[in-house]
């Protein structure tokens, strides 16, 4: 499983995983409460690079996330503006990045093996109701690393195309990225079979 983690003794870092996973869907709750404004716009945009410092994490690592997450920028801004207004367009880009880079923080700080052991602890009470809390841990922990893997395949079929002087439209990195995320899904669905992990 690729893991984000980044050590470091920052605050965040010593946060128990528990706490950061209730925090941060808090915070990603509320961010979805401000108003249309290209001030909460400017904020939402803010609240990651205040996250990278608070953690201590490296500036070349908050580049690399910005430069992962700059097609799907592109992609939303694009696709808001067709049915907002520009105001309303840049509030919710702004609000869909802020969350990704969020996330990103999250686990850079955060061991995946505390995440999974954490989501366990979580949905430990629904075993009565038939639940695998391994499972859901499991899930979890694939879901938030996604997000990594996803962008570093972007970033293959961009540099794939670049490297051979490929010229074609703007979203033209779509159809391969979705071949190759779902090869990615069947290499983890058969990793995950291998390991006893039934549907």
């Amino acid at each position: 499983m690729i893991t984000l983690y980044h050590p470091g003794t920052s605050l965040l870092h010593r946060i128990p995983a528990g706490l950061k996973l209730a925090g941060f869907a808090l915070l990603a709750l509320t961010l979805f409460f401000l108003p249309d404004a290209w001030e909460s716009a400017a904020t939402l945009l803010v609240l990651p690079v205040l996250g990278y410092g608070l953690a201590g994490l490296p500036a070349r690592l908050l580049l690399t996330d910005l430069r992962r997450v700059l097609m799907l920028l592109v992609f939303l801004t694009v696709t808001q503006l067709i049915f907002l207004d520009p105001t309303a367009a840049a509030t919710n880009t702004a609000r869909v990045i802020s969350i990704v880079l969020l996330a990103q923080v999250l686990t850079r700080t955060t061991k995946i093996e505390s995440i999974i052991a954490t989501a366990e602890q979580l949905f430990t009470p629904l075993r009565r109701f038939g639940a695998n809390p391994a499972k859901i841990g499991l899930a979890v922990a694939l879901v938030l690393t996604s997000v990594g893997q996803l962008a570093a395949v972007i970033r293959q079929v961009r540099d794939a195309q670049r490297s051979r002087g490929v010229r074609l439209a703007p979203w033209g990195w779509v159809v391969p990225t979705l071949v190759l995320s779902l090869k990615h899904a069947d290499d983890v669905g058969d990793a995950l079979t291998a390991r006893g992990f039934e549907a």
